[in-house]
């Protein structure tokens, strides 16, 4: 063979599939979900007042309540199915059942298992953030609907 030939350099590896699509599109529908679950509690808050005129006279719990709290809980399930294939985990049924039964102390569980240590906090303070957050939206629906229906607002007894 002649060594004057330029020899070509070898061809490189293919490189790896990469997931980056795949995780961009389950970060845009865990974002939807978070985004559904204040539009849900908004809504839900002004159907309410709007059935249930004399409610803040006599609270009780009410169908649209009942109905707003199992959408509620849905679409929770939808973001957690959605993180759990994110990070290529399945969850427990026992923790399926506490999540239904106390989400307030199982989510931050869940949340606290499948992070890396240092990678925990934000998770679990952005829970608490968006229960804190559909709570306001809520009573924000809530009192714009009594305000626009001319709902008298709730008074304490004894004033």
């Amino acid at each position: 063979m002649n060594d004057d030939t330029p020899q070509l350099p070898p061809a490189p590896p293919p490189p790896p599939p990469s997931p980056g699509p795949a995780i961009e599109v389950i970060e845009r529908q865990k974002a939807s979900t978070i985004a559904a679950m204040l539009g849900a509690s908004l809504v839900f808050s002004i159907l309410n007042v709007a059935l249930n005129p004399d409610l803040a006279q006599q609270p009780s719990i009410t169908g649209t309540q009942l109905i707003a709290n199992v959408t509620l809980m849905l679409l929770g399930f939808r973001w957690l199915h959605l993180d759990s294939a994110q990070l290529e985990i399945r969850r427990p049924i026992w923790l399926n059942v506490g999540i239904i039964l106390l989400a307030i102390v199982f989510v931050p569980y869940y949340l606290y298992k499948t992070r890396q240590p240092g990678a925990r906090q934000a998770p679990i303070l952005g829970f608490f953030g968006l229960v804190v957050a559909i709570t306001v939206v809520s009573a924000v629906g809530g009192v714009l609907m009594m305000a626009f229906s001319g709902t008298p607002a709730p008074t304490s007894p004894g004033i």
